[in-house]
This record gives structure tokens, sequence and C-alpha cells, in this order.
């Protein structure tokens, strides 16, 4: 009698436990989604503000690439809400199919995309423009989760932790900076190397890894004349104000015309054509300039807290591949911002990539949703960590 009262009191603490988890997952996935759209909602604001003067300038339509945005929002929301609902362990049937499209739809840019100042970076459809390297965020993430939780028994042998890594980051990478976009490539190493270190990959195979990401970063940003420039106007825009460091400085009297409050929404003086790629890479400063000090710590604060709900929701997924993923995309994300604002601050060199669900764009925003969108999946999907 009294083991059977003992057995039924475990099992209700268990229940209860369960249960408690399963909330707490719970209030992890709808923080992710308030966050994201108050996001999105204040990249609407600033996305109009921002392009509106440039808007008027190219097409007398001051609405313009507000309306564009809008319908990155609506499509973006369903992709949020399709990716949220299926299953995240179905993309392991679909990483590999992925990868393949994902790879063609980059070499496709290279042979048919429009060049654009030197850089083949978008394909035109009928019907509109689309990125494939925003696709090749995700693509890396997936595919490489997949092929790391395959070999999880055999990543300790250095072949088996090399080859897939090579294969899926090389393979994006040469692509990708043939464009050539840097920023971009970036971005993908640094989801990469999440995957990697969210595997059970051994830390010295990691380490190795990480050197040889630095090694080649630093030799690509010094490799093109263009690249070396901004590292230049970075440590002194000063050197060259109305050249390479004019956006920056821009950027920096914005800031300062913010002041702690701003001077309002809608009045930004830098978007009148002063500042280059106010509602793109640049968006932040119209954002500070508007809302002050005070808006740009809100935002900041806000890509904070989306970076820890991600990676909870790793911490807590319930198999290897679910970890992985989750590591991957909230590293996508909050480097990303992080690259952007610290680009316009002038804390780190500038690499004209956008501010996530903030920035005028509607792949990376699609995109970006669809990832957010994921992330709520592996939140909601279990409370138990498989092996």
């Amino acid at each position: 009698m009294t083991a059977s009262v003992t057995s039924i009191s475990k099992a209700r603490a268990t229940a209860t436990d369960r249960a408690e988890r399963v909330r707490a997952n719970n209030r992890i996935a709808t923080a992710i989604l308030v966050l994201v759209v108050v996001l999105v909602v204040i990249g609407l604001g600033a996305t109009q503000s921002a392009s509106s003067a440039v808007a008027i300038d190219q097409t007398r339509d001051w609405l313009y690439y507000f309306k564009r945005q809008m319908i990155g929002v609506g499509l973006g929301a369903v992709f949020l809400l399709v990716a949220s609902r299926v299953p995240y362990r179905i993309y392991r049937k679909l990483a590999l199919p992925l990868f393949a499209v994902t790879v063609a739809l980059l070499i496709a840019v290279l042979t048919t995309g429009e060049d654009i100042n030197g850089a083949r970076r978008w394909l035109q459809l009928p019907l509109f423009s689309f990125q494939p390297s925003e696709v090749a965020k995700v693509a890396v993430v997936f595919t490489l989760a997949y092929l790391l939780e395959r070999k999880h028994k055999i990543l300790d042998q250095l072949s088996h932790f090399v080859v897939p890594v090579l294969f899926v980051v090389g393979t994006v990478a040469l692509l990708v900076i043939r464009q050539p976009d840097l920023g971009t490539l970036i971005i993908i190493g640094a989801a990469a190397m999440a995957v990697i270190v969210a595997s059970d990959s051994p830390m010295r195979y990691v380490l190795l890894i990480g050197v040889a990401v630095v090694l080649v970063t630093t030799f690509l940003a010094f490799d093109e004349t263009y690249r070396a420039t901004r590292i230049t106007s970075f440590l002194d825009p000063y050197a060259d104000s109305s050249g390479s460091g004019y956006q920056l400085i821009q950027g920096y009297y914005a800031l300062g015309n913010g002041g702690i409050l701003g001077v309002g929404l809608g009045a930004s003086r830098a978007r009148w054509l002063y500042l280059p790629n106010a509602h793109t890479d640049f968006i932040f400063a119209i954002i500070g300039e508007e809302t002050g000090l005070i808006g740009g710590l809100t935002v900041i604060g806000l890509f904070s807290a989306l970076a820890v709900a991600g990676w909870l929701v790793a911490l807590r997924a319930p198999d290897r591949f679910g970890r992985m993923v989750a590591a991957g995309i909230t590293t996508w994300l909050s480097f990303q911002a992080l690259a952007n604002v610290g680009g316009v601050l002038g804390t780190l060199p500038i690499t004209g990539i956008a501010l996530p669900f903030v920035s005028f764009g509607s792949t990376a925003l699609v995109v970006a949703m669809g990832g957010a969108g994921v992330l709520v999946n592996i939140a909601q999907s279990g409370v138990t960590r498989g092996r």
C-alpha cells in the first residue's frame, strides 16, 4: 500500500513538473512572437519615415517602399505562422533538397543576376526580385544540423567532422563571396559556428574551425580594395569625410541630433537624402534620430531579449537537431542585429547587412520571420531532451 501511494505521488510530481515545463516553453514561444511583432511594427514605421524622401525622388510616390514592405510583412506573417505549426523535425527530410535548391539559386544569381554597383545578389523575377543568399542562411543551418546529428557518434573522428562542415559552409561560401557579399557570408559563418558548438563535436575541433574562420575572414576583409577601405574608414571616418567615411559620419549626425528623446516620429533630417541607405542598412540611425537614445536602447533591448529567448529554446530543445537549429537561427538573427547596429554606431566596420525585422527588404524580412516561426515550433515541441 505504501509503495502504491509513493508511486502515485511520484507520478503526480512528474506530471506537475512536466506541465510547468510546458507552460514555461509556451511562455518562451509567446515572448518570441511578441518580440518579433514589435520589431516588425517598429520597422514599418521606421521604413516609412526613412524611405519617404528617396521614394519621392525615385518614384514620386512617398509610400512606394512602405507598400512594398507591407507586402513583405504579409508574406512573412504567413511564413511565421506556417513555420510555427509545422513540426520542425520535418526539416531533417527537407534539409538536403533545400540546400540543393539554394546552391542552384546562388549559381543562377552569378550567371543571370543583375549587376548592381559591381555586385550580383538579386534574381529579377517577373513580379519581384529575390535574394537567394538570405535563404542560404536557413539552408546552411538546417543542412549542417542534419549532417552533424547523423554523425553525432563519430564526430570525434576528424574526417567525419570536417567533411560535412566543408561541404555545407564551403560550397555556400564560395558562391556568396563571388557575388561578392562578405557581410552575409560572415552571418552565415556565425550561424554555422553556433550549430557546431551546439553539436556533439569535440571542443578541439570547434576551436580549430573557429581559428580557421577568423583567418579566412581577415584575409577576405583585406583581399579587395573596397573592403579594406571600409576597415580604414571605420578606424578613422573623418580621414575621408566626403568619401568612404561619409555614410558613417552622417549616421553620427543623425544619432547626435536625436539626443535623449529624439526629434519626433517622421521628423528626421538625415532622411532627406543626407544619409545614404537610410531605409536599409542605416535605418537604426533614423530610429535613433527620431526616438533618441531611449528609442535606440529599446530596439537593442528587444534584440537582446530575442537572443535570450532563442538560446533558452536551444537549451530546452527536445533533441539534438532542435538544439542545433535553434542555436543557429538565434545566432544568425542576433549576430546580424549586432553587426548592423555596431556598424551604425561605429563600433564595428560597416558590412552593408540589414537590421532583421526592421530594415527595408522583403526577402530578408520573410526569411527572418520564417526563422522565428521555427524557433516558436521548437519551443513548443516537447520538454525532454532526446538522445
